[in-house]
């Protein structure tokens, strides 16, 4: 599978097809709860209930047998693919090019003739931290900053030309990402469109 190149970092992409052999989906339902509390005096007082919160994750685990035989067990957090027994899947996984682990990206099921994104460009980019803000313009402009201020003696004069450094940069890096990840997106599903061919 064709790589995907970003500046200094090179994503390769692994295919595994096999054939789908069990099933299993169950939710989780995390709760917490936040606030709360309050006081009582001798002239009466306040006492405020605690917000509870409630988030349910669907997790689907199944098993496909590859095509040299052996067998491999997927989980998926968070997402809920319709599959059934004997149908013919491709996973297609991302990773940085020589680390030996990835994330999955996309489920080929090739009798339905349908894919489904598990990571699109967005999620990989923050997992595989291909383009992302580091914070250092900000120290550039502080010390930018400070040298305007030092040669031109003018604190106000050092603030506009480290702000307009930052506004600049902040714009430049938008852009930047924003076309890495529709070049991602388009990457990922011209590899699920190869997928239908490899079969």
């Amino acid at each position: 599978m064709e790589n995907f190149k970003h500046k200094n970092k090179d994503i390769e992409f692994w295919s595994e097809t096999g054939e789908i052999l069990g099933q299993n989906k169950y939710s989780e339902t995390h709760v917490s709860s936040s606030g709360g509390g309050g006081y009582v005096g001798k002239h009466g007082g306040h006492v405020s209930a605690p917000q509870v919160h409630s988030t349910t994750v669907t997790n689907h685990e199944f098993w496909i047998k590859k095509e040299d035989g052996s067998e491999k067990s997927v989980q998926l957090a968070g997402h809920d693919i319709p599959l059934r027994e004997g149908q013919k899947i491709t996973l297609i996984s991302a990773g940085v090019k020589g680390k030996d682990s990835g994330y999955f990206s996309v489920l080929v099921n090739h009798n339905a003739n349908k894919h489904w994104f598990i990571n699109k460009a967005g999620p990989l980019n923050r997992h595989l931290k291909i383009d992302q803000a580091t914070g250092k313009s900000i120290l550039i402009a502080g010390g930018l900053w400070w040298l305007v201020a030092e040669v031109t003696g003018s604190v106000e004069t050092g603030a506009v030309i480290a702000g307009a450094f930052v506004v600049y940069r902040l714009a430049t890096k938008f852009f930047r990402i924003s076309k890495m990840i529709k070049a991602l997106d388009k990457h990922l599903e011209s590899l699920a469109q190869q997928a239908y061919q490899n079969t």
